[in-house]
């Protein structure tokens, strides 16, 4: 089954989905690229508070991985490479973008998700790439 999102997560800065005006909006630039998003914890959020939402993050970008989803880091989260270090994984290729085109050439550079290559051998298939059929 083909997810809306290409297989591809970007655990994404608070700052970056909600951003202080004129800063970079990172959700339009993830959504034109066909990625999902998973908001991390503000960072004024209660240590014991983030510490849960982090471990839940974990969680599922652990279960996600199993399915052959890739991720990414947009900014990045105190406590974050923790929470997936317990969850037996690593911290993701990471950008802190300061402008739209930094963040969609970062995207666009990303590998093939392995979902995706499993179900084409040939060269995978879904936005940003290209291959003969």
């Amino acid at each position: 089954m083909r997810d809306a999102r290409s297989y591809r997560i970007a655990l994404v800065a608070d700052c970056y989905v909600n951003p202080a005006p004129g800063q970079l909006d990172g959700l339009a630039v993830l959504a034109a690229a066909g990625w999902g998003v998973m908001q991390l914890p503000a960072g004024d959020y209660p240590a014991e508070v983030a510490q849960q939402l982090l471990a839940g993050i974990a969680e599922q970008v652990e279960e996600f991985s199993r399915h052959g989803y890739t991720f990414v880091l947009v900014g990045d989260r105190d406590g974050l490479a923790a929470a997936l270090a317990q969850a037996g994984l690593p911290v993701p290729d990471r950008i802190a973008p300061a402008s739209a085109d930094e963040l969609a050439g970062f995207l666009a550079a990303r590998p093939v998700p392995p979902a995706l290559a499993a179900q084409d051998p040939a060269g995978g298939s879904g936005p940003g790439v290209t291959g003969s059929r």
